[in-house]
């Protein structure tokens, strides 16, 4: 309870009309007690109609602490930290395809390409939420689509995505995950990349600044290329081979879910639970005893 706060403070202002209206309402019912002053006991219980006899907790007294309480609930008290439930909505995941000549070979039915295709697919059906990019590379890289969550658009511009496209041929892929940085950058979202490539020719690599994790589309009976292996261990990546089962797409959306959370600053993935609805049952129970006989207001 160290860290006992409100999330919302300022509806604990609330509690100020909110005790200015019980005052008045007090004063106004309390009226005809002061009779008693002017008027025996005896007689004025049986010239006031619908008057009660005084009590230790009245009605008056249960609006005041039904007001109170409710203002408190909407107030959010808080004291502990809950895993935010919003996390997959906000991630993002910018997918790098390798569109060289090499991933026409057709080792891998239909084609490595063609089976890249269906992994990315797959890769968004499990995902369900979150925003999905694409870029594409060869001798160049280029942006098809910036982090959206329309995997429709991406799926009908993937149908398109060839060599026959590309500039030139080649295996820049480098370039690509400057873009994908940029491209998540500007997004304003956390969010991670994904490589699909069948190998990786080049040997020098910066650092990125995001979570990067490798899907080779190697056959399935060789392993992946050293050249992924290479670069994943340079960016510190991770690497998962092709499977004929969802076990890869499984893996890599993990994955995916993991670099999110560990890209966030300390504390970012959670939230302050709202203890406010524990109070809702109390509230509940006050506003049963206005059903009984006697307990209104007059």
């Amino acid at each position: 309870m160290a860290e006992f706060h409100f999330l919302r403070p300022w509806w604990l202002l609330a509690m100020i009309p909110a005790i200015a209206c019980w005052w008045a309402l007090w004063r106004q019912q309390n009226q005809a007690d002061n009779l008693q002053w002017f008027i025996d006991p005896h007689l004025l219980e049986h010239l006031l109609v619908g008057h009660q006899k005084q009590r230790l907790v009245r009605p008056i007294h249960l609006v005041l602490a039904l007001w109170l309480l409710g203002i408190i609930a909407v107030a959010g008290p808080a004291w502990e930290r809950e895993v935010s439930p919003f996390l997959s909505d906000e991630a993002g995941l910018m997918v790098l395809l390798k569109t060289s000549q090499t991933m026409e070979a057709s080792d891998v039915q239909p084609s490595r390409l063609e089976r890249a295709k269906q992994k990315i697919r797959d890769i968004m059906e499990r995902r369900q939420e979150g925003s999905t990019g694409l870029i594409v590379y060869s001798g160049s890289a280029h942006l098809v689509m910036p982090l959206t969550r329309d995997d429709r658009i991406i799926n009908i511009m993937l149908e398109e995505m060839g060599p026959d496209l590309m500039p030139m041929d080649g295996d820049r892929l480098s370039e690509a995950l400057m873009l994908g940085e940029q491209m998540v950058a500007q997004s304003g979202l956390p969010g991670s990349l994904l490589v699909i490539a069948d190998s990786a020719a080049e040997q020098v690599f910066e650092n990125t600044a995001l979570p990067v994790q490798f899907l080779s589309v190697q056959p399935f009976h060789m392993k992946p290329e050293d050249g992924l292996q290479r670069v994943s261990k340079a960016l510190r990546g991770s690497l998962t081979p092709l499977t004929a089962d969802p076990s890869d797409v499984e893996q890599v959306v993990r994955r995916a879910e993991t670099n999110h959370l560990n890209v966030n600053e300390p504390g970012q993935a959670e939230r302050w639970k709202d203890a406010g609805y524990i109070l809702l049952p109390l509230i509940a129970a006050g506003l049963l005893l206005s059903f009984r006989r006697g307990w209104v207001i007059r």
